[in-house]
């Protein structure tokens, strides 16, 4: 998916990719979120890395509307460390439930929409807005954080969704 050049389409993504994630996710049998779908993460892991994701490109989006410079991706990580991060956030969710996750990511679904209403098209898709976003707008970080993040994870859900039972 090709990364938004307005507002409408930004929306339009964010909107069509979660209501499909969403989708999977309603018809999901709790018992698959513990089943491996990419690598040795489970769908709750994987749901986990994409609601730390959401989160925080919104909370550095907050932070530049406030002036300031956040942290990415995060203290004590460099870009090119992101499978680091990405393991650790696994390990930081591995107590919390399936049923949280899900609901926080909702929760921060709804943020994304009221944060891209909240912004003005210059501060959306203009570059140079935010000094932490370099030569991108901020579109292209929430559209690679959420939009590519739900589909990728609603690939993975529907692979392992189609894996035949196992007797016991």
């Amino acid at each position: 998916m090709p990364i938004p050049r307005t507002r409408n389409e930004l929306v339009d993504q964010v909107e069509a990719a979660f209501q499909k994630l969403g989708a999977e996710l309603r018809e999901l049998d709790v018992e698959l979120a513990d089943k491996n779908c990419v690598d040795d993460w489970s769908i709750k892991d994987l749901l986990a890395v994409r609601l730390w994701w959401t989160r925080n490109v919104l909370n550095w989006v907050e932070k530049g509307k406030q002036g300031k410079v956040p942290v990415t991706p995060a203290r004590g990580y460099r870009w090119n460390e992101t499978p680091r991060l990405n393991a650790d956030i696994v390990d930081k969710s591995r107590s919390r439930s399936f049923r949280s996750i899900v609901s926080d990511l909702r929760k921060q679904y709804s943020r994304l929409l009221l944060t891209i209403e909240g912004l003005n098209d210059e501060q959306l898709l203009e570059i140079g807005i935010y000094e932490w976003a370099g030569r991108y707008p901020i579109s292209r970080w929430l559209s690679i954080n959420t939009v590519r993040q739900y589909q990728t994870a609603r690939t993975y859900i529907r692979r392992v969704k189609k894996q035949p039972k196992k007797n016991n």
